[in-house]
């Protein structure tokens, strides 16, 4: 399996990660409720990568930021997301994780 991953280090220290499954790239979803959810290259970036080396950069990443079936469900099997936290849009999984330490 591959993924689209863009890995960003923000001025403020924190890496933030974008990873969606290579398929939906370059396509938009809509759900009845407003909610717009572009899979846009220039976000996800242009980077593949596998279930390894996905896997690593959600581990890594301080912000994290997941579109698609394949890498929603990989990051909660792997108790990184937690359920409850996934919308669905158009029937695409999408979740945003903020890792906090103080």
């Amino acid at each position: 399996m591959s993924y689209y991953i863009n890995a960003t280090d923000l001025e403020t220290g924190e890496i933030m990660v974008s990873i969606a499954d290579k398929e939906i790239i370059g396509h938009k979803f809509s759900s009845g409720d407003g909610l717009v959810i572009d899979v846009s290259p220039i976000f996800y970036g242009n980077k593949l990568a596998d279930d390894e080396e996905a896997l690593l950069y959600m581990k890594s990443a301080d912000i994290l930021i997941l579109t698609g079936k394949r890498i929603v469900d990989k990051a909660i099997k792997e108790g990184i997301v937690n359920p409850d936290s996934v919308l669905e849009i158009d029937g695409v999984k999408h979740v945003q994780v903020f890792k906090f330490s103080f």
